[in-house]
């Protein structure tokens, strides 16, 4: 069946009735009601069950349930202050179904006549609770709203029992109507006491080092309580992977020390962990991923992984070791080897690598990564066949922000890397590169997207010849410019062939428009190129393309178009994950 609400009933409301009945065979059961909309009419459907009842209802259970309906709505109008609302109810039943219909006159609200609201004890002068009583929604002259006056009672009890303010309680707690009056008077005082700290914490886990499973915990004994810190504690030690099951809790307070005990139980993960996975994008092609975890090697935290990925255009396979430095959660220790094969539209390349990466989560929210590589690559592009040695350090930032992690409606990610060689340290040649990528998504009321993605690169070499590969650049692709293939666009030589570049510019802009529940279509325009320099020929495409929104992530499927003469042909691109 259906509600209805009309204020009053318009005639293409009756017209689509009438469509579905003729159109499905079925008839609807209605509820009507005049007078009022919005908040209020939502709560009167809430309190009245008539609205439950189908078509084929007995019709003695539908009468009884419409003649109490009039009291029903009478208690869900005092919530917003009505006390002397008009109510005229009328039944009727049809051959296929039946019809009820309320027109309520709400009357002369009650109004606030007195507010007495008051907050004593440590919590007069904490913030949260300020903001808490300046947001009530509560003023003298308006209409008595129990709901808000519930919500800031309830708001106050949330905010003692977080902050730390266990003896907390209300010494004024009512609300006097007057109908006759139309009047109302609250009473609502609150005397907070002391805010309590944090005692000591009780560690029930035999999975890693003390020191280790200390560095989770953001607070210490003796800190103002904070219950939020115990949700950043557990979010921590659950994107840990050491654990199976985490149990962190407040303990009950000790009024003698003002202290809140907090008590941590902690089960540990499986050691081994094996995933699968089969994929496809355009730029890749079908990929086929393998990856085989020790996640708790030993009980300092050391890890170790396998990593293997292969498709017709980059395979790979790595191994890596993993470790905590200084027994601390936020700073980590990797060393690598891998090797890694790439055939794209521009270049083949056969790379050998080793190296170790520390990585720090800064306050901040940025991560901080500091690298060493020794690279050697066989490496054709163009004409050109050679092996090169680069020994690289460097240095990358990284932060991610989103209300989503698969489908951020607001977020953005932004990296910068340097690098680079010296041909006087175990390389063949002398460069400094810088990278820099960003990416921004803004939505609106409606659930409308925009997207917007820049990278930009910047060489200085000593000769662009002796560079592989791997540390050119070239644009093309599904997360580059769209209508081109993977890395297909670059300066390129005598011959017309492409031969990478040492600088790098494209951005994009992307709006997406909602369709239904897990689809949307998007509209986007893709520009920029890999160049020599300032010589930049920029190489521009427009397209179109839908979103569904799969358990896994956003699966995209685009339809790009180059405005260059020598490309007049779409180009399908196809991706499989999440937008940041």
């Amino acid at each position: 069946m259906s509600t209805r609400i009309n204020y009053p009933r318009r005639a293409w409301q009756a017209a689509a009735a009438a469509l579905a009945l003729a159109v499905c065979g079925t008839a609807t059961a209605e509820v009507e009601l005049l007078g009022v909309e919005g908040a209020i009419a939502a709560n009167v459907l809430a309190h009245m069950d008539l609205d439950d009842e189908p078509c084929d209802a007995p019709r003695l259970r539908v009468e009884q349930l419409h003649g109490r309906s009039p009291a029903r709505i009478r208690d869900a109008l005092q919530a917003f202050g009505y006390y002397e609302p008009t109510i005229e109810p009328a039944l009727q039943f049809a051959d296929d179904c039946w019809h009820a219909r309320f027109t309520i006159g709400l009357g002369e609200p009650v109004r606030i006549r007195t507010l007495d609201i008051s907050l004593t004890g440590e919590a007069e002068h904490d913030a949260p609770f300020t903001e808490a009583l300046a947001q009530a929604g509560l003023a003298v002259g308006e209409p008595l709203d129990h709901g808000a006056y519930d919500r800031l009672k309830r708001r106050l009890t949330d905010l003692a029992r977080q902050r730390g303010y266990a003896d907390a309680q209300f010494t004024a707690n009512r609300i006097d109507v007057f109908p006759d009056e139309h009047a109302a008077d609250i009473a609502l005082a609150l005397d907070s006491g002391p805010r309590f700290a944090f005692g000591r914490t009780e560690i029930m886990q035999d999975v890693l080092t003390e020191e280790l499973i200390s560095s989770y915990f953001t607070f210490e004994e003796g800190q103002p309580y904070d219950a939020s810190q115990l949700v950043d504690v557990y979010a921590a030690l659950a994107d840990s992977g050491f654990f199976r099951t985490i149990d962190v809790r407040p303990l009950p307070p000790d009024p003698a020390t003002r202290t809140i005990p907090i008590g941590v139980m902690l089960t540990g993960a499986p050691r081994l962990t094996r995933s699968y996975g089969i994929g496809y994008s355009t730029d890749t092609q079908l990929r086929l991923r393998y990856g085989r975890t020790n996640r708790r090697f030993n009980e300092h935290g050391h890890q170790f992984g396998i990593n293997a990925q292969l498709s017709p255009v980059i395979s790979e396979v790595r191994a890596n070791y993993r470790l905590p430095i200084n027994s601390s959660r936020s700073e980590w220790l990797n060393l690598d080897v891998g090797l890694e094969s790439e055939d794209t539209e521009s270049a083949e390349s056969n790379i050998f690598e080793i190296g170790a990466r520390r990585v720090r989560d800064r306050r901040s929210e940025w991560t901080r990564t500091q690298m060493v590589a020794l690279r050697i690559e066989d490496f054709e592009v163009a004409d050109q066949k050679s092996r090169a040695r680069l020994f690289m350090p460097g240095v990358s930032w990284t932060r991610i922000r989103a209300d989503n992690a698969i489908r951020p409606n607001t977020g953005s990610r932004i990296s910068f890397e340097v690098r680079g060689a010296l041909d006087a340290v175990l390389s063949d040649t002398t460069f400094a590169q810088t990278i820099a990528q960003g990416k921004w998504i803004w939505s609106t009321s409606r659930g409308q997207r925009f997207i917007v993605r820049g990278q930009a690169g910047a060489t200085a070499e000593q000769e662009f010849e002796e560079l592989p590969a791997s540390v050119r650049f070239f644009a093309g692709g599904d997360n580059s410019v769209r209508g081109y293939a993977f890395e297909e666009l670059g300066p390129v030589d005598a011959e017309g062939k492409v031969i990478g570049g040492s600088s790098l510019a494209t951005g994009s802009f992307e709006f997406e428009q909602p369709l239904r529940a897990r689809w949307s279509m998007a509209f986007f325009t893709d520009s920029g190129n890999a160049f020599e320099r300032s010589e930049m020929d920029a190489k521009t495409s427009v397209g179109m393309g839908g979103r569904w929104q799969s358990p896994l992530g956003p699966i995209r499927i685009d339809l790009a178009l180059p405005l260059e003469k020598d490309h007049d042909s779409w180009r399908i691109h196809i991706t499989l994950g999440p937008d940041l």
